[in-house]
């Protein structure tokens, strides 16, 4: 059986766009720079359905 896919909250750390996805891509599609991607999910219950962690804004 396979396992689900998780969809995790991305952010460029080049111009801060946010988006969601099973991994980060190579470039940011927003500035189409090549740079690291953040995981800012929450884990947390404190999100309340929030796809993002607030904290990590």
């Amino acid at each position: 059986m396979d396992q689900p896919t998780q969809t995790i909250t991305w952010k460029c750390s080049n111009c801060g766009y946010t988006f969601s996805a099973e991994k980060p891509p190579e470039k940011c599609p927003a500035c189409q720079v090549k740079c690291e991607f953040l995981d800012v999910s929450c884990y947390t219950p404190d999100c309340q359905g929030q796809p993002g962690d607030p904290r990590l804004r």
